[in-house]
């Protein structure tokens, strides 16, 4: 039977000293198999197709360099739901990038499942609202998936500590502006660990992309009765190096017999079928 090895006390060290022994002890977290650095040599396009040459054709090059370029895409980037997929250039997040996520909360909880699913550690920093069972429902690994109560101490110090061995780092600023000096050394250590740190509110100088995401209508909802069977959500992505866009996707629950959330593209034509939802007062 599995064991956790217990945390030392920490409480008669200083403060440096403490982040060192937790910095330290995130090192060794085991599992993180896709963890790169973000200095690797550029990826092959997504767009470009691979080579199919079979090495019994007496050549392996082909066959090897198709290996290498999905294995350097895996270790650059970071999978994300198909709404975000189908706005980004590279159809993913690259590692050692920083994200701030505004507006609709499914958003957030399809990164956070998307990640987990494909086996990355995500760590949690402050986020009491934020549903594990929608998460779940998103089809991610809750094993993967580590919460963390800062306390009352910033949060961007347990963020700072996640990022030396944790894939996706979620943290909270509580609404405030970060100071440019406390920016630029977080998002040097998360470039240098290659991670991506997405913050869910407040505002920090330096951040690679902006994701806002809004309910624009609801689903199943007919002549004020019914369940909400689906939403339908507007999200924009804007940021450095990358060009405004916009899309509209529909999350739909499944039916008898089917298993697993739904995405699929909603023209702006298809929102008449998907009314707002009034609450009586």
């Amino acid at each position: 039977m599995a064991t956790v090895d217990a945390i030392e006390n920490l409480t008669g060290l200083d403060k440096a000293t403490q982040l060192d022994v937790l910095r330290r002890r995130m090192a060794t977290v085991p599992g993180r198999r896709d963890h790169a650095p973000a200095d690797l040599p550029t990826a092959v396009p997504l767009d470009r197709p691979e080579p199919t040459t079979s090495i019994v054709d007496g050549d392996p090059e082909p066959a090897v360099a198709a290996v290498r370029g999905k294995t350097l895409r895996t270790l650059r980037t970071m999978p994300v739901p198909p709404p975000l997929a189908a706005l980004l250039p590279r159809r993913a997040l690259a590692r050692g990038t920083a994200v701030t996520v505004t507006g609709a909360g499914s958003m957030l909880i399809a990164l956070v499942a998307e990640a987990s699913a494909a086996g990355h550690h995500v760590a949690l920093i402050g986020q009491p609202r934020l549903s594990l069972l929608a998460v779940h429902e998103h089809g991610g690994d809750l094993a993967k998936v580590h919460l963390v109560d800062p306390g009352k101490t910033d949060p961007l110090d347990a963020a700072s500590i996640c990022l030396d061995g944790v894939d996706l780092v979620v943290t909270t600023v509580h609404g405030r502006d970060v100071p440019p000096t406390r920016a630029r050394a977080l998002l040097a250590r998360n470039r240098r660990h290659g991670s991506v740190l997405i913050l869910t509110d407040g505002h920090m100088p330096g951040t690679d992309l902006t994701i806002a995401s809004t309910v624009c209508g609801y689903g199943g909802i007919e002549q004020g009765r019914g369940r909400i069977r689906s939403i339908t959500l507007e999200t924009t992505v804007h940021g450095r190096g990358t060009p405004d866009r916009t899309g509209r996707y529909t999350l739909t629950a499944p039916t008898f017999g089917e298993q697993g959330l739904r995405w699929t593209p909603t023209p702006a034509d298809d929102l008449a079928g998907h009314r707002p939802v009034a609450v009586a007062q």
